[in-house]
Order: structure tokens, then C-alpha cells, then sequence
């Protein structure tokens, strides 16, 4: 994300925040099905004798698909955003912020380094 980012921006701490934002809206978006899957996975194993539970990841977000439909793939994603994405867009930007003030080069300037 941050590539994207003008070069005289890229030290906004406001940037900074939106790109960590960003980055964990998608990040949660992406991986929050797998999620619903392990606990669906988590209360079936508890609920059924261990004959009938579901055996694999694939099997079991196929099956909730079949009888909850795709909504209940993303049931509850929206309040998850509400602890996700500020708390990433917090982390990535201290992280980023520490990286400057203790002077550790970035990843585009290491990679620059190399190229010549």
C-alpha cells in the first residue's frame, strides 16, 4: 500500500494510519470466513459425537454454504471491523514510526541498495 503513496506524503502520519487501516479491512476480509469455518468446526465437534463431525476445513465451509447460505460466511465481519481495523492501523503505524525513529532503513531503500 504503501508504494502507492507520493513520496512527499509518506511520512504523514494521517497516510500512515489510513494504509495500516487499509491493509487490515482486506486482511480481516479475506481471512474472517476461515474463521466462522473453525468455530462452526469448534461448537460441532462439541455438539456431535466425533463419528459425525466435519472433517476438513474445505468440507466444512461447503456445508455451511449449502444450509446457511454466503451471508452466514460474513456474519458479524462488520462489529469485527469495529476491534480489527483500528487496532492494525494502530500497530502498522507504531511500527512504522519506531522503524524511522530508530533509524532502520525500509524495505524499498534496502532493496535500492541492492539493485546498484
Amino acid at each position: 500500500m504503501k508504494s502507492h503513496v507520493p513520496e512527499t506524503h509518506k511520512k504523514d502520519i494521517t497516510v500512515k494510519l489510513a494504509c495500516g487501516s487499509i491493509a487490515g479491512l482486506l486482511g480481516q476480509t479475506f481471512t474472517y470466513p476461515l474463521d466462522v469455518v473453525r468455530r462452526q468446526m469448534q461448537v460441532q465437534q462439541i455438539m456431535t459425537s466425533k463419528s459425525t463431525a466435519m472433517r476438513g476445513t474445505i468440507e466444512t465451509l461447503v456445508l455451511i454454504v449449502q444450509t446457511q447460505g454466503w451471508k452466514q460466511i460474513f456474519s458479524g465481519l462488520s462489529i469485527n471491523y469495529l476491534k480489527v481495523v483500528p487496532s492494525v492501523a494502530i500497530g502498522f503505524t507504531v511500527y512504522d514510526v519506531m522503524k524511522g525513529f530508530l533509524q532502520v532503513p525500509s524495505r524499498d531503500e534496502t532493496l535500492d541498495g541492492r539493485d546498484s
